[in-house]
C-alpha cells in the first residue's frame, strides 16, 4: 500500500492526538494525589516533605525518592518495599532507618495512592498505580512473612527493567 503525503500526516496527527489523550488519561486525579498525599505524612518522617531524605548530621534517615529508580520504575517493585518493609543492611551505613512494613496500615486504595504520588512527585513522573493492582500486588506478596533486602529488591527491579526492554524489541 503506497501513502501519501495527506494520508501520513493524517495519521501521524491521530496518532500525536492519540498519545495526548492517554498521557492526559495516564495523570493522576487530584483526588488520587490527594489521597496519596495524606497518605504519604508517614513517609515523611524519614523521606522528608521535599521526598529528597531526610538529613541527619551528613547522613540521611531514608534514600531519596526524588529520581529514585524505585519510584519511577514498575511499581510492583515499589510496592513490595512499602508493604513489606526494607531489611537493614549493617554493612550498609548509607541511610540511618529501616523501611518499616506498612501492610497493614494501608488499604489497597491508600497504597494504591501513596505509590501514585511518589510516582508524581518530587519531580517524578509514572504511570498512575490503581486499586485494583494494588490488590493484585498485596496478594501477589501475602507469603513473604518479612522484610525484604535491598539487594533482593535492585535484583526484581532488574529483572523487571529487562523484561520490559525485550517485551519492546521489534519482533523480527
Amino acid at each position: 500500500m503506497k501513502l501519501n503525503q495527506n494520508t501520513l500526516a493524517s495519521l501521524a496527527a491521530v496518532g500525536m492526538l492519540s498519545l495526548g489523550l492517554q498521557a492526559r488519561a495516564e495523570d493522576p486525579s487530584p483526588e488520587i494525589m490527594k489521597e496519596g498525599k495524606a497518605t504519604y505524612a508517614t513517609c515523611m518522617a524519614c523521606h522528608n516533605v521535599d521526598g529528597k531524605g531526610l538529613p541527619v548530621g551528613n547522613l540521611k534517615m531514608a534514600p531519596p525518592l526524588a529520581g529514585s529508580k524505585f519510584a519511577l520504575g514498575d511499581p510492583e517493585v515499589m510496592a513490595l518495599a512499602v508493604l513489606k518493609g526494607i531489611e537493614k543492611n549493617p554493612a550498609d551505613t548509607t541511610y540511618i532507618g529501616i523501611m518499616a512494613p506498612l501492610e497493614t496500615a494501608l488499604d489497597d486504595k491508600k497504597l494504591a495512592a501513596v505509590l501514585t504520588y511518589v510516582r508524581n512527585s518530587f519531580g517524578n513522573k509514572a504511570s498512575v498505580v490503581t486499586e485494583e493492582q494494588a490488590k493484585g500486588y498485596r496478594e501477589k506478596f501475602a507469603k513473604i512473612q518479612k522484610s525484604v533486602a535491598r539487594t533482593t529488591l535492585d535484583k526484581l527491579l532488574a529483572k523487571k527493567e529487562a523484561a520490559a526492554k525485550e517485551e519492546a524489541k521489534p519482533s523480527e
